[in-house]
C-alpha cells in the first residue's frame, strides 16, 4: 500500500508543477460547494479546518481540476474522490500551491470530493477555491446527501494506524480516517460525515492520565472548531440525523480510571448534545481496543449510562457493542485496528443503524472495500 502512495505523491507534484493551460478560478465562496465537518468560515475565501473527515465536495464540466491549498504543517493526507473512486492520496505542503486533481478526462459533468485522512494533531489546511478549465464551470451536485452522521471518538476513530503493521511507527501516513468504520458507515447510507476525533482523548481522562482527570477531555473542548483554540467555536447550525459515540478506551486503559466520574462526565455529555442538537437519536459504543477485566468494566459502565440517559426522557439513547479485535485481522500500529477490522465493525454497526433507524444500506461511493461491504 505505501508503494503506491509514494507513486501517486510523485504524480501529484508533477502535476502541480506542470498545470498549464487557459483556466478559471472558481472561490471557495461559491455556493455550489458543499462542505462537511468542522470549518472555520471567518475567511470565506479561505475556509480552515484541521478535524479528521473534513469534506469539500462539489460537481464541475470539463477535462480537469485542480484545488489551491495551504497547509500549516505540511504533513495532511487527503482522499481525492472523482466519480465514485478514489483515484489519488494528496500530502498537502506548507504554502498556497496548486495542486492538480485530476486531468485528461472525458468533456462531461464529474464529482470531486477532497476528503481529509488525517486527524487534528497533523495541522490545519486552508483551502482557497477549484480551478477548472476556462469556460467551463461547476455544476449543481447530482448527489445530494441530505442524512448528517456524526461521531465523536478517539483515535479508533481516527484511524490510528490503521494502515500500518503493529512494528510499524505511527505518522501521517499510516493513518487512514476514510476507512474507519465511521467513515465507511457514513458512506453506506450515503450520509454527509462530520468526525470530532483526537487521539488518546477520553470523556474525563485521556490517555494514561491522571485518576482525577484532564482539562482537554472531549467533553470540556466539544464546542471548538479547533481542538486546541477556544475560538472559534462551532455553531452547530448542521443537524445530525445521529451521533455515534466511541469514547471510553482511554479513561481506563491503564491505571487510574474513576467510575464514578466517567460515568457523570459521560452523563452531563450527552445532556450536552441533546441542547446543542435538539434531542438527536444517540449511539453510545464500545469500540474494539478493550479486552478481559477493562471492557466487562466499561461495558457494564455504558450500559448503565444508556438506562439512565432513557429515563431523563431528553432523547433516546442506544448501547452497541462492536467486536473486540482478537488479531485474526491483524494488528494495526500500537495495537489499533487495522482497515480489515475497522470494515468487520462497520459491517455489525451498518446493520445495527439500518434496524435501528430503518434505514436503506445505499452506498452512493463504490469505492476500495465499500463494494463488496455487505457482502460479508
Amino acid at each position: 500500500m505505501r508503494r503506491l502512495i509514494v507513486y501517486l505523491f510523485a504524480g501529484v507534484f508533477l502535476c502541480a508543477a506542470c498545470f498549464t493551460g487557459s483556466s478559471d478560478t472558481i472561490p471557495a465562496t461559491d455556493p455550489k460547494i458543499e462542505y462537511t465537518g468542522r470549518i472555520d468560515f471567518s475567511n470565506p475565501l479561505a475556509p480552515k479546518f484541521s478535524y479528521s473527515g473534513v469534506s469539500i465536495h462539489a460537481c464541475f464540466k470539463g477535462k480537469s481540476i485542480s484545488a489551491v491549498l495551504d497547509d500549516s504543517l505540511g504533513q495532511n493526507y487527503y482522499n481525492i474522490i472523482l466519480d465514485d473512486s478514489v483515484i489519488m492520496v494528496l500530502k498537502i505542503e506548507k504554502g498556497k500551491k496548486q495542486y492538480t486533481l485530476a486531468a485528461n478526462l472525458r468533456d462531461t459533468i464529474h464529482e470531486i470530493e477532497i476528503f481529509k485522512r488525517t486527524e487534528e494533531m497533523f495541522g490545519k489546511t486552508s483551502f482557497y477555491g477549484f480551478v477548472i478549465n476556462q469556460g467551463t464551470s461547476l455544476v449543481e451536485i447530482s448527489n445530494r446527501r441530505t442524512r448528517l452522521i456524526e461521531f465523536i471518538g478517539n483515535s479508533i476513530t481516527c484511524g490510528y494506524g490503521n494502515e500500518g503493521k503493529l512494528s510499524e511507527k505511527f505518522g501521517a501516513s499510516t493513518e487512514n480516517h476514510y476507512m474507519t468504520y465511521a467513515a465507511i458507515t457514513s458512506r453506506n447510507f450515503n450520509a454527509k460525515h462530520l468526525a470530532v476525533c483526537k487521539s488518546g482523548i477520553g470523556i474525563y481522562r485521556n490517555y494514561n492520565g491522571p485518576s482525577i482527570g484532564n482539562k482537554d477531555c472531549m467533553p470540556n473542548y466539544y464546542s471548538r472548531i479547533f481542538l486546541y483554540d477556544s475560538i472559534p467555536l462551532y455553531d452547530f447550525k448542521h443537524k445530525p440525523d445521529l451521533i455515534c459515540i466511541d469514547l471510553g478506551t482511554n479513561d481506563f486503559n491503564t491505571e487510574g480510571g474513576d467510575s464514578s466520574k466517567f460515568v457523570k462526565g459521560y452523563l452531563k455529555f450527552i445532556e450536552i448534545l441533546h441542547h446543542k442538537y435538539s434531542k438527536p437519536d444517540i449511539i453510545c459504543l464500545l469500540g474494539p481496543m478493550l479486552n478481559g477485566n477493562d471492557l466487562i468494566k466499561v461495558r457494564k459502565y455504558l450500559q448503565f449510562i444508556v438506562e439512565i440517559a432513557n429515563k431523563k426522557g431528553n432523547g433516546n439513547v442506544y448501547f452497541f457493542e462492536m467486536s473486540e479485535q482478537t488479531g485474526d485481522l491483524g494488528l494495526g500500529i500500537d495495537y489499533h485496528p487495522t482497515v480489515a477490522q475497522h470494515i468487520r465493525n462497520s459491517v455489525e454497526l451498518i446493520n445495527f443503524i439500518s434496524a435501528l433507524k430503518e434505514w436503506t444500506i445505499c452506498p452512493h461511493n463504490k469505492s476500495t472495500a465499500d463494494h463488496s461491504i455487505m457482502k460479508r
